[in-house]
């Protein structure tokens, strides 16, 4: 991947980070109801593909497939459509808090993509949902999984981009096929003409540049799937395939801050694939922990935005935050190493730097 100099990214790169093939925003605050296109992470392993819609074709096929049918796009744009806010995050998001925050040394050839912690975004998406999608082929009573791919087959990973997801999360009337976003028609760097959605899941599942669904009866392997969006133990043992996301939080601050003393008031993200947020805490200097007031999300599929106030002194600070979703699940401490830097969740120890003003 480091010898293309040259990416396109299918969007401009002022005020990203350029990490190869992907895009992370410099800035911090990732908006609270919608994040700005022009301030939207890129996760991709290719250059951005060129795809007009009346070139564009959807291939649904498969052994548990009732039918093999080719979709067109004014054909999908014949049902019906729905809308809604969810945000999406990549797998990898804190990929560099692995070393910067537990110490744990990711091997350089998965540490390319060193993600802090801007790796993720909130957008209103539109498109018809994967089930009345599905729903065109038909699929048989062994239906067990849909794997979606996409045509970026330029792809660093040797392969197009595919995933498999089990047949009832392709079915949930949130997975959807999105062809616009934040109102716009859907952005080449976000996988234009069509990309699939799957709210709550690692941002892999979100296939750009779709061009194919399979429907089986069996699990449909691939290197993304099998090799890359894996748990493992620090000695590489793969302990399962990685799907929603767990609770986590953090604030909308770079990493490190730098701030005047004094108050301030402050907000971040809380999000979990598992469940609605139901709390987050905060905690200055190892003191004592508070409640953050939390925000109504801008939908049962957005994160949650929490606010804090706080009163700095000068000096150095370390800034935590806790959420917990509606499971009972709780961001942990710490966490170990995992070798390819996937699903960072720890509370984060914020550094704050405040100062005098002049």
């Amino acid at each position: 991947m480091t010898d293309h100099v040259d990416w396109d990214y299918g969007k401009d790169a002022a005020g990203f980070v350029m990490l190869t093939s992907s895009l992370e925003p410099v800035e911090a605050d990732l908006g609270t109801t919608e994040t700005p296109i022009d301030r939207f992470f890129v996760c991709s392993g290719s250059d951005a593909p060129t795809i007009a819609t009346a070139e564009w074709m959807l291939r649904i096929c498969g052994d548990a497939a009732s039918a093999e049918i080719t979709l067109s796009w004014d054909e999908l744009m014949a049902l019906p459509q729905i809308e809604q806010s969810a945000w999406i995050e990549c797998a990898g998001n804190g990929r560099s808090l692995f070393t910067l925050v537990d110490g744990h040394e990711i091997p350089a050839e998965n540490a390319h993509t060193g993600w802090v912690l801007s790796g993720m975004g909130l957008a209103r998406w539109k498109g018809p949902t994967l089930r009345s999608v599905l729903e065109l082929a038909g699929w048989s009573d062994e239906a067990a999984w849909v794997s979606p791919e996409g045509l970026d087959v330029d792809n660093t990973e040797g392969e197009p981009a595919r995933m498999c997801l089990p047949l009832d999360k392709a079915l949930d009337p949130t997975t959807i096929l999105a062809v616009e976003m934040n109102g716009e028609p859907l952005p080449r760097a976000h996988g234009a003409p069509v990309r699939l959605l799957v709210p709550g899941w690692v941002g892999a599942y979100s296939v750009k540049w779709l061009g194919e669904l399979t429907i089986s009866s069996a699990w449909v392997p691939s290197w993304r799937a099998d090799e890359y969006y894996v748990h493992r133990l620090p000695d590489s043992t793969i302990t399962g395939h990685v799907t929603a996301h767990p609770v986590k939080s953090q604030l909308a601050l770079p990493f490190p801050a730098t701030l005047e003393a004094g108050r301030h008031q402050l907000h971040g993200y809380a999000r979990s694939g598992a469940g609605a947020i139901t709390s987050v805490e905060w905690q200055i200097d190892d003191g004592d922990w508070h409640p953050a007031q939390l925000d109504p999300p801008a939908s049962p599929l957005a994160w949650t935005v929490f606010r804090i106030e706080v009163d700095l002194s000068p000096g150095e600070h370390t800034i935590r935050t806790r959420a917990t979703d509606a499971t009972g699940a709780v961001q942990p401490d710490h966490q170990p190493l995992h070798p390819y830097g996937v699903l960072w969740q720890s509370v984060i120890p914020h550094p704050v730097t405040t100062r005098n003003g002049a």
